[in-house]
């Protein structure tokens, strides 16, 4: 584009800007119909109370195959205040000197909310339907940032309405805190119990809370794996690290260690080790030491004051499973199987949801609480990925029909075992979860690239005191990685988290952490420092854990690189991730450093 055309366009647009209170609730749609006909049009959203809309009725998507909306306040011009929010908490920031033509395209949506703030209003999208078959799309061309809801209808049958609404936000609910304020006044108050609520009433629930939860992964095949077909005859051999017996060990030297509470999570006590022949859990992993040694581990440890559960996955498919069975597996539209990698037991296939609750997931727990566990159990993937549609003709499930079913599968573990976790933050599961393993997988230290510059916690602002969490998966063992890791458990009021042996895999793709910075048990030398370390979430929970039960009110830089969040009874948290000393309220909090202005009255 020549410079004289780039003037023209940004005088334009400056108008269209000076207009915007006038044009503020329009849109451009752009529809690509399956026949190949494309049309453009300029519509108004409809005004209600409180907000405006943009609706088509379900009867009026057949035959689309994509549908994008660009509201005319989601752009803005390089150089001016403001940012977009993505429905996974990323920012993107209105930076001059970007590449000339820039995308960053997001099909993860945790939450169903995408933020716009510009210097003309702040404004907030709730993708009210047809949250999982949509996708955001962030640009930037030539100075100019515009961001567009894209849902991509192809080979769905159209199962609702489609909504989206808008929202205005003034004064001091115009940024992204106010945003998640929002979302959480919508959605969350009054339609799911808080956590304090809820502990009251639950004592195995409560213990987590309270209490450092720590994950022993004991066994597991080698990963990558050398074996992606894998049958009986040529399945790799179960790597053993941490036996039942070796578990009751770990348990003394907590309690040696004066770590009073903790909640164990057992992974890879299954058959064949972590995800060894999913869906088949049962008998225990015999190299192990068997059903008789697991439950007198769950015994022992019980009896020492602390919790104990499983963590086990039952979306999962390997056809190494005696259980296996392609009737089962959810179907893409095309036909295929849903698969998304190859793991330690070679191709994973997912079930449809519908059949994991209906054919394995009550059986399953049955015999879980039988041997003995009690607790808040770890049903693994559910709450990190969308929910699956599966369009079998013996079992179909559209994606507001698979969320139910996959409510019902976790709601099964939390009411024979006492709670259910889950390993990611996504939010179509939040009625019924207590703990997520970890919110994102971002954190310090990621290099974000493209059109995102920055991760905010809209997450936490939303479900704070309503679910506890780690973080990210890197701060989980945090006492023994950069400060940066641990200190947004600090800044986010989150739930300090250990894990044996978290670095399984053979490459450079662990996600968690390395070998070097893990916890170890192998020798008494190594399980005494684990112990040490674990020590030092357990400390941290009795002087600070109450914050867990708060709501995050507002989070907010006071200068670059210190940040400070304020919690619903006023206690406030200042981490300080830039090179110098800051001073807040007289306090001097040193570089890297972190600290809690606890309330007058809490």
């Amino acid at each position: 584009m020549v410079p004289t055309i780039k003037i023209k366009r940004r005088i334009l647009l400056l108008l269209i800007f000076a207009a915007a209170p006038l044009y503020a609730q329009k849109a451009t749609v752009r529809t690509v119909y399956s026949d190949g006909k494309v049309t453009k049009r300029t519509v108004s959203f409809s005004p209600k109370k409180g907000y405006s809309e943009f609706f088509m009725p379900k009867s009026a998507l057949s035959g689309i195959d994509t549908l994008e909306i660009t509201p005319s306040f989601a752009v803005a011009t390089a150089g001016e205040e403001g940012y977009f929010i993505a429905p996974d908490g990323y920012k993107t920031s209105f930076l001059t000197g970007r590449p000339d033509t820039l995308r960053a395209v997001y099909r993860k949506h945790p939450l169903g909310m995408v933020g716009i703030k510009t210097p003309r209003g702040c404004w907030v999208e709730m993708v009210e339907s047809y949250r999982f078959d949509m996708r955001l799309c962030t640009s930037h061309k030539a100075g100019i940032y515009t961001s567009s809801i894209q849902y991509i209808l192809k080979n769905i049958k159209p199962y609702a309405d489609l909504v989206l609404k808008v929202y205005s936000l003034k004064g001091d609910d115009a940024d992204y805190s106010g945003m998640a304020r929002l979302y959480r006044k919508l959605y969350v108050e009054g339609k799911i119990k808080p956590l304090a609520e809820r502990a009251a009433a639950n004592p195995l629930l409560k213990y987590a809370i309270d209490n450092p939860e720590i994950r022993l992964r004991q066994a597991w095949k080698p990963l990558p794996t050398l074996v992606p077909n894998q049958t009986r005859e040529n399945e790799p051999a179960v790597r053993v690290k941490i036996t039942f017996d070796r578990c009751r060990e770990i348990v003394d030297a907590l309690r040696n260690n004066g770590v009073d509470g903790a909640q164990l999570t057992l992974v890879g006590w299954n058959l064949k080790g972590h995800d060894g022949r999913f869906p088949t859990l049962f008998p225990p992993e015999i190299t192990l030491g068997g059903e008789t040694a697991l439950k007198n581990l769950i015994k022992y440890t019980q009896q020492q004051g602390y919790q104990i559960v499983p963590h086990i996955c039952t979306g999962d498919s390997y056809k190494v499973s005696e259980d296996f069975d392609e009737r089962d597996l959810a179907i893409q539209a095309d036909g295929s199987f849903s698969t998304q990698f190859i793991y330690s037991s070679g191709r994973m296939y997912q079930l449809c949801n519908k059949v994991t609750y209906e054919k394995f997931i009550q059986p399953i727990n049955d015999t879980l609480r039988a041997y003995g566990f009690r607790g808040v159990e770890y049903n693994d993937v559910y709450s990190i990925i969308p929910p699956l549609s599966c369009h079998s003709q013996e079992h179909p499930v559209n994606p507001l029909e698979s969320t139910e079913y996959i409510k019902k599968i976790l709601s099964d573990g939390a009411r024979k075992i006492g709670g259910i976790a889950s390993e990611g933050g996504y939010d179509h599961v939040a009625s019924v979860l207590d703990f997520a393993l970890y919110v994102s997988m971002s954190g310090p230290g990621t290099n974000f690239g493209r059109l995102k510059d920055e991760y905010l916690p809209i997450w936490h602002i939303i479900y704070n005191g309503y679910i506890f969490s780690c973080p990210f998966a890197k701060s989980v063992n945090y006492p023994i990685k950069p400060a940066e890791h641990g200190m947004k458990i600090m800044e986010y009021g989150c739930h300090p988290t250990f894990y044996f042996y978290s670095a399984h895999r053979d490459d450079k793709l662990n996600w968690i952490g390395t070998k070097e910075l893990d916890l170890k048990c192998e020798t008494a030398e190594e399980l005494e420092t684990s112990a040490q370390i674990i020590r030092q979430g357990y400390d941290y929970l009795k002087e600070y854990g109450y914050i867990q039960y708060l709501t995050m009110d507002r989070h907010e830089a006071l200068s670059p690189g210190v940040y400070c969040t304020t919690f619903s009874d006023g206690t406030r948290t200042v981490c300080n991730y830039s090179d110098k000393t800051f001073t807040f309220e007289g306090v001097e909090i040193a570089s890297s450093g972190w600290h809690i202005f606890k309330a007058e009255k809490q």
